[in-house]
């Protein structure tokens, strides 16, 4: 998010350099703490007034950051044109810019909107497991550049706004109690992490633009000194980030867990509803395999069809994506008929079932049609039981028919 270097060539600002990265990270969370337990929540008014505000800032500084950018290239550019060039450059197109534009669309969508959707609850917690790790992480690789740079300096204190409102939004969120933290919703973070990643990735395999951040290279490794070539230093970042990333989550939702201890007991007399085991082991398998396909697809596409001038093929990165959501889609109408517990779920030609496993083949063909298979297992294996409790009735029925007429004999002879 950040493009900054040393202040000066000779050395003579090195010290406000490094002060600067030091207490800027301090200053930053210090500002954030301020403003959380400054803004009212007490209010839906209020509440609502907050989300526009934060939103409307938000699309502001990103419109701003375009403009600025473009003068600035329009300035320093021979031509002193605008070209179309500078589109990528100007908008960003990285996973930041789009951590940006999905705030902003949820603070909206929630502000104006008293529905609760699986897709809200899917953005919120991937700005909360993706956003804010990420904002996090920028605190810490800072470079400064350009210092004699009037419009540079204008872009770097936006993309200092930007990181402390990425930070702020998901723990305004949880003030406000829309998203609770909770492990078991970490992957959404991951599978909106593979949703951003695969976007990114294709626009960078078609455009090749080196502001698509770390999809055609890595400025961290570069720095400590590690050369990994595209797309293979993904290997390393993307598995960092999501540690990093988890040990965040972990520590947010472990703390929100002690603070809100009171109303464990009520969460768990609701778990203890009884539900759908086959539609619970299917929805966690669901889950696991869209954790796990969408990187290796990613990585393994980027190998295949790379180009460095570019290439139409990139639009296939966006398999994983396409991926993802049915993936998502499958696991919420699974999650949803294991709350209803219904078994007519497995009859045979039913809508839901045939809906379900529509979802779960676009989401992965292979484990689709497993899916498929064992929902007609399951089917076949309710028949038997069905079959078998009514021969066992219809014995029980026929032992109590025979004992009655054997008392009414026995009473007749008497």
């Amino acid at each position: 998010m950040f493009d900054l270097y040393p202040l000066s060539y000779n050395g003579n600002m090195i010290t406000i350099t490094t002060l600067f990265r030091v207490l800027f990270p301090i200053v930053t969370i210090l500002f954030v703490a301020i403003l959380w337990f400054a803004f009212r929540t007490k209010s839906a008014k209020s509440i609502k007034i907050t989300k526009i505000v934060l939103a409307s800032l938000m699309l502001f500084l990103y419109l701003s950051k375009a403009i600025f950018w473009i003068v600035r290239v329009m300035t320093i550019s021979e031509s002193k044109t605008f070209s179309a060039l500078y589109i990528t450059k100007a908008f960003g197109l990285d996973i930041p810019s789009l951590l940006i534009i999905l705030s902003s669309i949820v603070l909206f969508i929630s502000a104006f909107s008293k529905k609760q959707s699986k897709f809200l609850e899917f953005l919120k917690f991937t700005i909360l497991g993706i956003g804010l790790p990420s904002a996090i992480i920028s605190l810490f690789t800072i470079d400064i550049i350009d210092i004699y740079d009037s419009y540079y300096h204008i872009l770097n204190i936006i993309a200092m706004l930007f990181n402390l409102l990425l930070i702020f939004i998901p723990l305004y969120l949880i003030k406000i109690k829309e998203i609770k933290p909770s492990l078991n919703k970490y992957w959404y973070a991951i599978a909106g992490y593979i949703c951003l990643t695969s976007i990114c990735m294709s626009l960078s395999l078609m455009i090749r633009e080196c502001n698509l951040s770390e999809m055609t290279y890595s400025k961290i490794l570069r720095k400590i000194g590690i050369q990994v070539s595209f797309p293979w230093h993904l290997l390393i970042i993307i598995p960092c980030f999501l540690i990093i990333s988890f040990a965040i989550y972990f520590s947010i939702s472990y703390i929100y867990k002690k603070i809100t201890n009171k109303n464990n007991e009520e969460q768990a007399q609701i778990e203890e509803t009884k539900r759908n085991e086959f539609f619970d082991l299917y929805a966690f398998a669901t889950k696991s395999i869209c954790c796990m396909q969408g990187f290796l697809i990613l990585i393994i596409l980027a190998t295949i069809i790379r180009n460095p001038l570019g290439s139409i093929w990139g639009i296939f990165c966006l398999i994983p994506l396409i991926m993802t959501i049915f993936c998502l889609l499958a696991v919420f109408e699974m999650e949803k008929e294991a709350k209803l517990n219904d078994d007519h779920i497995f009859d045979e030609g039913n809508k839901r079932a045939k809906k379900i496993i529509t979802f779960a083949v676009f989401g992965d063909i292979f484990f689709g049609l497993s899916f498929a298979k064992q929902l007609k297992n399951e089917r076949e294996s309710i028949i038997e039981r069905k079959e078998r409790e009514e021969k066992r009735r219809q014995r029980e029925q026929k032992k109590k028919q025979e004992k009655e007429q054997k008392n009414d004999n026995d009473n007749q002879n008497d």
